[in-house]
């Protein structure tokens, strides 16, 4: 009688794993979303740059996607937004 309980709790908990890793992965495309809107956010914005801001930022750029490429998504989020703010930080700076 104790082996076929344990048998049914085996079954029951290989029929339920599947749906708490199928949970824990969710977060995942929302953070590979995070890198793509911040690669166009990049992109958006280095449009309007000059080729001297884009150079300071490239290297950051270049970073941040290899990291998101790698699944490494909160640090190449981080990078990304690195990068977008070393192009907003230089416009924004009055010309002397």
């Amino acid at each position: 009688m104790k082996i076929r309980h344990a048998v049914i709790a085996s079954a029951a908990a290989l029929a339920i794993a599947p749906a708490a890793f199928a949970q824990e992965a969710a977060p995942a495309p929302q953070a590979g979303q995070d890198c793509a809107s911040l690669q166009a956010q990049y992109d958006q914005a280095a449009a309007a740059a000059t080729a001297e801001q884009l150079s300071a930022a490239k290297a950051a750029r270049d970073e941040g996607a290899k990291l998101c490429s790698e699944g490494k998504s909160m640090e190449g989020a981080a990078k990304l937004q690195e990068a977008i703010s070393q192009i907003s930080g230089s416009t924004q700076q009055p010309r002397s």
